[in-house]
């Protein structure tokens, strides 16, 4: 299938799908993943994508998805840049991440209590796919709401996903002598039961 529009339909759809049959969906109103780009070796902004979309199942895989065409820098020619530069959105418009849980773990836990899990994540990114151990703290904030936040950042490197000509030519555009090809991501997501999420 060689059609980007018809791709991110029929993914879109399929989390859609998902989100609607799994005991646990993201509330995307309270959760967030931001990442920080270095310029000139020490100055650092910090960026994040408005349009998140995640879901649960009883047997604990989860399912999380990020449209790159909603980055937010708080520069727009510096989203449209992103967009069309690095992320190539028109190719490859969203970004995944997929993994398991031991839910029976999670689920033992009582209002107000915490718990913290490493988790493989399969990262999908312009066309590649890593996988990343990911540390999260689970809380449940009540029977049907949990949140999962990384107590700590993890790295993507940008040559990983072959972003290396996309770094390149932002930091060209940008007149910069260098921008940092490793990227510090931290994440906070919000999970409610399947009966009371938001769609």
């Amino acid at each position: 299938m060689n059609n980007p529009m018809m791709k991110m339909v029929i993914l879109s759809s399929a989390f859609w799908i998902s989100s609607a049959f799994a005991d646990w969906s993201l509330k995307s109103e309270e959760s967030s993943l931001h990442f920080v780009s270095i310029k000139k070796d020490s100055i650092g902004e910090i960026h994040h994508f408005q349009k998140l979309e995640g879901s649960i199942t009883e047997a604990g895989e989860f399912l999380f998805s990020i449209n790159l065409a909603a980055v937010e820098t708080n520069i727009p020619i510096r989203n449209e840049r992103m967009n069309e530069f690095l992320f190539e959105t028109v190719k490859f418009p969203v970004a995944t991440g997929k993994g398991k849980l031991n839910m029976a773990d999670i689920q033992k836990l009582g209002v107000g209590e915490t718990a913290s899990v490493k988790v493989p994540v399969a990262i999908e990114l312009h066309g590649k796919a890593v996988v990343k151990d990911v540390t999260f703290q689970v809380a449940k904030l009540k029977t049907d709401k949990l949140w999962a936040v990384t107590p700590v950042p993890f790295i993507l490197d940008a040559a990983d996903f072959d972003l290396m000509a996309g770094v390149d030519k932002l930091r060209e555009l940008a007149l910069l002598p260098n921008i940092a090809q490793a990227v510090p991501v931290t994440a906070s997501l919000t999970f409610v039961h399947s009966g009371k999420a938001k769609q």
